[in-house]
């Protein structure tokens, strides 16, 4: 976890916010954002990775930004290029053929 909250050590950090007036239904809304976020950073040669953790700590995250309250931190993504001869660089999940 301790990566995880350093983001990898990556050179920058995006913190995605919403209002909070939004309801869970925009929350696919904030994450397709996010992904369009990561697939352009990938063609400029960048790598990203989505955190979920930050919204765990959304006050601390809050009031070091000074965001304003009607604000909710969805989620943070760090920005920079992987490091190919790291060990979770390596980890390929299974996953299920088209056929099936």
């Amino acid at each position: 976890m301790s990566s995880n909250i350093a983001s990898f050590n990556a050179p920058a950090v995006l913190m995605v916010y919403f209002p909070r007036v939004m309801g869970a239904t925009q929350w696919s809304d904030v994450g397709m954002y996010m992904q369009t976020v990561m697939l352009l950073a990938s063609e400029h040669g960048l790598h990203t990775c989505a955190q979920e953790i930050w919204s765990l700590v959304p006050g601390t995250v809050g009031r070091f930004l000074e965001v304003p309250p009607n604000l909710m931190l969805f989620a943070g993504m760090a920005l920079g290029h992987a490091d190919p001869a790291h060990p979770i660089n390596s980890l390929r999940t299974e996953r299920a053929g088209l056929e099936e």
